[in-house]
C-alpha cells in the first residue's frame, strides 16, 4: 500500500473526520505525505472520534482527493490497537519534529520549546538525542514520555517544509485500565518510539 493514491480501506473510514487530515496549508501535498509516512514505523495515531490508538496503521491518499490524507489502521492488529483512551489522556507537548531544511541543517530535529512557551522559541536538537533527552526529563519527574499523533499534528512550515506536532498520552488519565492494559499501551508506544533513537 506504498503508492500515493489509493483507495482500498480509505472509503470505509471515511467517516472517522479524525482520520482525515487536510494537506491544504501545504504547497507540496505529497512532500507531506510522505514525511508523515516516514513516521508510520515510530509513532502511534490517536482517533478522538472512537477514542482509539492505532500502533499499526498506513497512510493514503484517496483518488481525487490530493488536499487529504486518510490514516487507515490495520484493523486486523487487535493487539495493536488501544481502545476506550479518553480524550483528556491525550495532551499537548510542544514539541515538533522538523525536517532539517527548516534549520538549515541534514537530517531530522525536534524542536523543543523554551520552558512555559509553546511559540516558536526554542532550540533545534537532533531527533533521536531530543527524543532520548525529553524521556529522560520526564522520567525525572516520574512520568512516562509516550508521543502519539492526532489530527492537525501535521503542519506546514512556511508553507513549504512538513513538521509534525507532538501530543503524548497521559497514562494518569487512564483511571480505569488494569496494570496489565497501561503496561501493554504503554510498551507498544514505546517500542514503536525506538525506531527513531
Amino acid at each position: 500500500m506504498s503508492s500515493y493514491h489509493s483507495d482500498q480501506g480509505a472509503g470505509e473510514l471515511q467517516s472517522d473526520e479524525s482520520l482525515i487530515w487536510s494537506l491544504r496549508e501545504f504547497e507540496d501535498h505529497r512532500r507531506a505525505v510522505e514525511f508523515a509516512r516516514h513516521f508510520r514505523s515510530a509513532l502511534c495515531v490517536y482517533s478522538s472520534k472512537v477514542d482509539q490508538i492505532y500502533a499499526r496503521y498506513d497512510i493514503l491518499v484517496p483518488q481525487g482527493q490530493g488536499t487529504e490524507l486518510v490514516v487507515v489502521p490495520d484493523l486486523d492488529a487487535f493487539t495493536e490497537t488501544f481502545y476506550g483512551i479518553p480524550e483528556k489522556a491525550i495532551q499537548d507537548t510542544g514539541y515538533t519534529i522538523l525536517p532539517g531544511g527548516a534549520v538549515g541543517r541534514s537530517g531530522l530535529f525536534l524542536h523543543i520549546p523554551l520552558a512555559g512557551d509553546k511559540g516558536s522559541k526554542g532550540r533545534a536538537v537532533p531527533l533521536a538525542a531530543g527524543l532520548r533527552a525529553v524521556a529522560d526529563e520526564f522520567a525525572n519527574d516520574g512520568r512516562d514520555f509516550l508521543p502519539i499523533l492526532t489530527k492537525g499534528d501535521l503542519r506546514s512550515f512556511r508553507k513549504q517544509a512538513p513538521m509534525l506536532h507532538l501530543h503524548r498520552l497521559n497514562l494518569d488519565a487512564l483511571s480505569d485500565k488494569s496494570r496489565f492494559e497501561i503496561n501493554d499501551v504503554k510498551s507498544t508506544i514505546m517500542q514503536k518510539l525506538r525506531t527513531c533513537l
